[in-house]
């Protein structure tokens, strides 16, 4: 494809904050195009939901917020003007329906995440908006008239440069090119130092929703088992810092699954700070102390002559068993008849508080998201327009904000990339740089 001289409006990134933000941007009048990187548009979207796409969640406006912990306030306004009823309804008439499911998660009905991208691209055509893959942005510079330079360097099919520099020239510029999480998908950071470059600050970026790794060879011997309806919190000098209750998954290196890529977050900022973290697992949330004991004293008087090992059976996956046995120290064939108090404390100790100290965690390979990124005080939150720079825009996971697993992400993406396009939709008069 020609590159024209001149565009109205150039997007960066062909994500879900991207494309959003050039459909809804969009004017018969307006040259608009969208740049990609990587050889298609969208692939982290197309991955996301583990290639299912949870979209978004049926959560209250301030029950969402509260997923994005102290930055979730810098999106109230873009909430208020396209929330999760208003995203499923946007992609119902782009012919694609969804489902809710547990969590308030919703996904497409034939859990595809390929059709919400297809979608997306149909849409993109039919407003005969340029989209180029194989694009990278290497720079963005200012003319003496006000315009927004933006250098591109072209790959070739097999993905190496062509060494040939294309410049053109732009009113607008939308930066949508993701964080640094999955950077095989293309989300290597490049937004930062776009930013950076106009002086917006960046908050340090760290990997978010990512696996946690833990220390000694425990989880290693339950790797694949998943435990549901277990409540896990961040311990650290004995005092709880987070907890969340749901589903999680033990690995080869530690433990992952929802409540854990959750806590993930703090987990990460405790570490960076050189804290020691535990992670302490209650496998029994539904029964305090008091009532977990009572119905242990009841196994055990009604089986009597059974075995520890049969009322282990009964508390735990079979996976979990021969664990419990090496870290009670009690043999497996023991009689209940023969079970000393002390040893019933020690397994209502273990069911309640199965505690693992946590050694580290995956890197930006593995992470759903980034945290961290353009700072929320130098943005206006009712444009997405920079506070520094006329004409400059943010969408999407560049910008300073995450939360938690559950469809919350991906709405931010598609709300701050709508409300980025109808900013520039409203604009009369483009163009400009510093203010």
């Amino acid at each position: 494809m020609m590159f024209e001289r001149h565009y109205d409006i150039v997007i960066i990134g062909a994500g879900p904050a991207g494309l959003m933000a050039g459909i809804e941007s969009y004017r018969p009048s307006r040259k608009i195009l969208i740049l990609e990187k990587m050889p298609r548009p969208a692939l982290k979207l197309r991955i996301s939901g583990k290639g299912r796409c949870n979209i978004t969640n049926y959560a209250s406006l301030n029950e969402f917020l509260s997923h994005f912990g102290k930055n979730g306030r810098f999106l109230k306004f873009a909430f208020a003007e396209f929330f999760n009823t208003d995203l499923l309804e946007y992609f119902e008439k782009l012919g694609v329906v969804f489902k809710l499911e547990q969590g308030g998660r919703y996904f497409p009905q034939n859990d595809k995440a390929s059709g919400v991208v297809e979608a997306l691209l149909t849409r993109v055509k039919a407003l005969k908006i340029s989209l180029v893959t194989r694009s990278e942005v290497t720079g963005i510079s200012t003319s003496p008239e006000g315009k927004f330079l933006v250098s591109i360097n072209k790959k070739n099919s097999d993905g190496s440069k062509t060494g040939q520099s294309i410049h053109t020239e732009a009113d607008n510029v939308v930066v949508a090119t993701g964080g640094k999480s999955y950077p095989g998908t293309g989300s290597t950071g490049t937004g930062y130092k776009l930013a950076a470059h106009f002086g917006h600050t960046v908050t340090p970026v760290m990997p978010a929703l990512v696996p946690i790794e833990t220390k000694g060879d425990t989880a290693k011997k339950l790797q694949g088992l998943s435990l549901r309806n277990v409540k896990a919190k961040i311990l650290v000098n004995n005092k709880k810092v987070d907890e969340r209750f749901g589903e999680m998954l033990f690995t080869d290196f530690g433990v992952s699954g929802p409540i854990i890529l959750s806590l993930s977050g703090n987990i990460v900022k405790l570490l960076q700070e050189k804290q020691p973290v535990f992670l302490s697992i209650d496998l029994k949330p539904a029964l305090d102390h008091e009532a977990l004991d009572k119905r242990l004293l009841r196994e055990i008087n009604e089986n009597s002559r059974q075995s520890f090992k049969s009322l282990l059976k009964k508390l735990l996956p079979r996976k979990l068993m021969p664990v419990f046995i090496e870290a009670l120290k009690i043999s497996e064939e023991k009689q209940l008849n023969q079970l000393a108090n002390e040893e019933r404390k020690r397994l209502r100790m273990l069911l309640k508080e199965f505690s693992f100290e946590v050694s580290g965690y995956r890197s930006f390979d593995e992470a759903i998201i980034t945290s961290g990124g353009v700072s929320i005080k130098e943005i206006n939150p009712q444009t997405m327009e920079s506070k520094l720079v006329k004409g400059l825009y943010f969408a999407g996971e560049v910008i300073d904000i995450d939360a938690d697993t559950g469809g919350f992400n991906l709405q931010a993406a598609f709300s701050t990339g709508w409300v980025a396009g109808r900013a520039l939709c409203r604009t009369q008069n483009p163009g400009g740089v510093v203010i």
